[in-house]
């Protein structure tokens, strides 16, 4: 079961909000903060990695120290851990550390987010491990797959040769701009998770002095999805090929919609004995295939399957996917495939929770999301609540709205890609 802990929503005078997550006794501190200050926040396309250069500058010279390595040994002197992360909408910064330095963490986090200092040398620099970051990812077979896949479907994420180019035209005073305009209280969330314990009024009154403008909360792009011809990036020198299959809703799943979906994905791809992985291994024409399902916040939600093959297996592969879902829509899930299902999810939620920082990771996800909270403990309620008719009617949705494409990269030929569309397409018959 996950560790002990209440959760508790605070609203801020300023206009922030967030959760105190309260684990009595832990001895380890967790923080993420969170701001609506990713890429596509960005002043204009031409300097579309703004968010990105900022959030590698986190953690560097401030009012109070001078040097990014000066403050690095301050901050971590007592084992704490930092770290900040940027995406096309969210922007996270995060902080792990002892309960004893729980205030002196925080408030150094504090520093670090609203009184950092921008300067040109630091950002060159930055321009530069950016650089190197976003060029080894060019060479993610799967990242730059699904990079296409997006693009080909109506999204607006760039490719990253694309953001490449856009590092070089960043200015000091982009990252000012950007930084006062997106870190603002009411665009700022929140999850603290630790020992709090006597320390409540302390922790909302830090946190209502952080001197931040008070602004907006910033509202997400949105895209419109659709439907798109087969997606290929030929690798002649890549024996197999990576590939990507995606169907799209356009509608948000709720909890319990995400709760099916994960026990249809056990059932299909999630163990050496699923109907689709399982087998495929079992007649030797897939090594690792996985599929997965998720809800963003375009207002649409997505049912993927990916893995790698070998161009001679590919067809055997897309006929098995068509297969097993095409008897999923038509209602053949047995009851013990569910009841397996349901034994499988609930040890998987026995594992988790097991950390503040997983404790943190679970409420964050849709806390920042939308600000919903869901609570762990009800994990198991909803797990014994899943329907046969609820996946099948989900499996069916996803059939009838026909907004799909596949992706490939590899040794793969036009034809093949082709056809390999051709079979898939006869599951939206």
């Amino acid at each position: 079961m996950p560790l002990r802990h209440t959760v508790n929503e605070l609203k801020l005078s300023t206009g922030a909000s967030g959760l105190i997550v309260s684990v009595p006794d832990s001895t380890v501190m967790s923080y993420t903060i969170h701001f609506r200050a990713g890429n596509d926040y960005a002043k204009r396309p031409e300097i579309h990695q703004t968010a990105h250069l900022m959030e590698h500058m986190a953690f560097g010279p401030n009012e109070e120290f001078a040097t990014m390595e000066a403050f690095s040994q301050e901050f971590s002197r007592n084992g704490a851990f930092s770290n900040a992360s940027t995406f096309d909408t969210n922007m996270h910064y995060y902080a792990d550390c002892a309960q004893f330095e729980w205030r002196r963490i925080l408030e150094l986090q504090q520093l670090a987010i609203t009184r950092p200092k921008f300067l040109p040398e630091i950002l060159e620099a930055e321009k530069g491990n950016v650089r190197e970051e976003l060029v080894g990812q060019a060479h993610n077979n799967p990242r730059v797959m699904w990079q296409h896949i997006n693009r080909a479907m109506g999204g607006h994420s760039l490719l990253d040769t694309e953001k490449i180019a856009t590092i070089d035209a960043v200015t000091v005073n982009d990252i000012i701009e950007h930084h006062g305009r997106t870190h603002t209280h009411r665009n700022m969330r929140f999850v603290l998770a630790g020992d709090f314990s006597g320390h409540e009024v302390e922790v909302k009154e830090l946190l209502e002095s952080w001197r931040l403008p008070r602004g907006e909360r910033l509202e997400p792009r949105v895209d419109v999805i659709d439907a798109a011809p087969p997606v290929l990036l030929k690798r002649a020198d890549q024996e197999n090929s990576n590939f990507g299959f995606v169907m799209v809703i356009r509608r948000h799943f709720s909890t319990d919609d995400l709760v099916a979906m994960s026990a249809l994905n056990h059932i299909l791809t999630g163990t050496m004995h699923s109907r689709i992985w399982g087998k495929a291994r079992a007649e030797g024409i897939c090594y690792g295939m996985g599929s997965s399902a998720n809800t963003d916040l375009d207002g649409t939600s997505s049912w993927e399957f990916y893995g790698q093959v070998r161009p001679e297996n590919a067809d055997a592969l897309y006929e098995l996917i068509v297969k097993e879902i095409k008897r999923v829509a038509a209602g053949d899930i047995s009851e013990h495939e569910l009841e397996e299902t349901k034994q499988f999810l609930t040890g998987d939620y026995q594992m988790r929770g097991q950390t503040v920082g997983a404790l943190a990771g679970w409420y964050g996800g849709d806390y920042f999301f939308d600000g919903t909270i869901d609570p762990i403990t009800n994990a198991g309620e909803r797990i014994a609540a899943i329907k046969r008719e609820h996946m099948i009617e989900l499996a069916g949705e996803f059939l009838a709205a026909k907004i799909w494409t596949l992706g490939e990269i590899g040794n793969v030929k036009k034809t093949d890609n082709m056809r390999h569309h051709q079979t898939l397409s006869q599951m939206f018959a």
